[in-house]
């Protein structure tokens, strides 16, 4: 019995055991479960954290076409809407708007030249061979790169601008090889390309180290001529020692010498003077619109006008006439003006006004006009310091000229003669800072504002975080939207900055 006992109670013991192994299982397999759908809570909330996130509104392909397409529209519309508009005075018709452009098309470099300068004819040579080079290097590029890296690219990036670059190519991939025999191909088209341009670029009207005529056919009076700037004004009404001291270096070689007037002022003073002409016929006719009803209306006005009335009217008037806003003080002022304007003119006109500051030396031959250059140019060069200069260059202030070989007169802005250096330097400055912003903005737009929202960060990142926090409070319109988080990033990017 004792036996039987001893059994039943070993296994009522394992029975007991079994029973503990499989409580610890299901508990362990639970947690395990509970464990795998916390995760895949977390996982989905990571990711709905990272689509709520915004995304980026530049740095895609969608942007990248939609600037280039606003670039280009731009363009259009002002070729369409103020070139046409400026040479026609009216936007002209479609068939006459498409002879305009076939006819530009069809012209040639000649023509250009004869109708615009030798300018002109190179400006667009460089352009038409610039754009080839360019466009044989975007057909290779969209042949065979992009291609290339969007169709054997497997690397894992979910940005499609990247995609289809050469980051889309996993590390030491043989296809890598392929991308350094394109980029041979691309330098060796443009070398082609830029190398065809300067053979292009050497056969215009006049364009020559030596100064002579480039094309056999030209006949410019500009290959016999140099130019000299920084001459004194006073030269423009007697230009005897000038001629004198070129007659004196150069015997029997010079034709003749020209001092041009400053005709930018000239332009000016004959524009002010026809304001003032017109503002004098319409002051004259209103005094006598005035006069003339004074005439025959001021017995009945009188009678009509109460005293207090007629009392401020007096008082007025002898107001305007003690500070001289009457129309006779004005008609005085303004023939007075007239005046002091006519006889500016007629200096002009009798040969006493003052010169540009520019001066046009016409040679015998080209040989004489390439020594002039070269020997002004090396007197410059190798003048020493505290040299004594003869009375002659003193007064003729010789060492502030710049020598140069002339252009031809249809290259030359004759208006702006007279303008200073300084006014030359700052329209220069001013026009090249916006080609160039203008050229950065539309390439790499991507790279521009990536990189003023870096610095606006680095500058003043308190101030940066603030403005957003107080500008997004604001509604954007009447619909209570917010504004554009990319707008928001780009404006503070550049009010950030210390200069704004």
């Amino acid at each position: 019995m004792a036996m039987v006992e001893d059994i039943g109670s070993l296994k009522a013991h394992e029975e007991l055991l079994k029973g503990r192994e499989v409580q610890r299982e299901e508990q362990q397999f639970l947690m395990a479960r509970a464990r795998d759908s916390s995760g895949v809570r977390g996982h989905g909330r990571d990711e709905r954290k990272d689509k709520s996130k915004p995304e980026a509104w530049y740095g895609s392909i969608q942007y990248l076409v939609n600037i280039s397409a606003v670039g280009a529209a731009s363009c259009v519309l002002l070729f369409l809407l103020v070139k046409l508009r400026f040479d026609h005075r009216r936007i002209p018709g479609p068939s006459a708007l498409a002879a305009k452009l076939l006819a530009v098309y069809h012209a040639t470099a000649p023509q250009i030249a004869l109708h615009c300068g030798a300018d002109a004819a190179q400006f667009l040579l460089f352009e038409r061979a610039s754009f080839l080079v360019l466009a044989a290097v975007a057909a290779a590029a969209v042949a065979a790169a992009l291609p290339l890296n969007l169709l054997a690219g497997d690397a894992a990036i979910a940005d499609q601008f990247f995609a289809t670059t050469i980051s889309h190519i996993p590390k030491s991939s043989p296809l890598l090889w392929l991308h350094l025999l394109l980029t041979a191909a691309v330098v060796a088209i443009a070398h082609l390309g830029i190398s065809r341009m300067e053979d292009a670029l050497r056969i215009t009207r006049f364009r020559d180290g030596n100064g002579n005529p480039s094309d056999p056919n030209s006949s410019s009076v500009a290959v016999f001529t140099i130019m000299i700037q920084g001459i004194p004004k006073t030269l423009a009404a007697d230009k005897t020692p000038l001629k004198d001291y070129f007659e004196h270096k150069y015997p029997g070689k010079v034709y003749r010498v020209i001092v041009p007037f400053d005709l930018c002022t000239l332009e000016y003073l004959a524009e002010e003077w026809g304001k003032v002409r017109n503002k004098i016929s319409w002051l004259e006719a209103r005094m006598d619109a005035r006069n003339l009803f004074h005439e025959f209306a001021q017995d009945e006005t009188q009678q009509e006008e109460h005293w207090i009335v007629r009392r401020c009217k007096e008082l007025w008037a002898k107001a305007a006439e003690r500070f001289g806003f009457t129309d006779e003080e004005r008609l005085r002022k303004l023939q007075t003006k007239k005046l002091v304007l006519s006889s500016k003119l007629s200096d002009y006109k009798e040969g006493r006004a003052p010169g540009a500051g520019i001066a046009f030396v016409v040679f015998k031959d080209v040989y004489t006009a390439n020594k002039a250059v070269r020997d002004f140019r090396r007197e410059r060069k190798k003048t020493p310091i505290g040299r004594f200069f003869p009375v002659m260059e003193l007064q003729l202030e010789r060492s502030r000229w710049t020598v140069e070989r002339a252009p031809p007169a249809s290259d030359i802005y004759w208006n702006h003669l007279g303008l200073s250096k300084t006014s030359l330097g700052l329209r220069r400055i001013a026009v090249n800072t916006c080609l160039i912003l203008m050229l950065l903005f539309f390439s790499s737009p991507l790279a521009i504002i990536s990189g003023m929202q870096s610095a606006a960060r680095i500058i003043n990142v308190e101030a940066m975080d603030h403005a957003k926090s107080w500008v997004r409070g604001f509604p954007a319109g009447n619909d209570g939207k917010l504004m554009d988080r990319g707008l928001l990033d780009f404006s503070f990017a550049m009010f950030a900055h210390p200069k704004f």
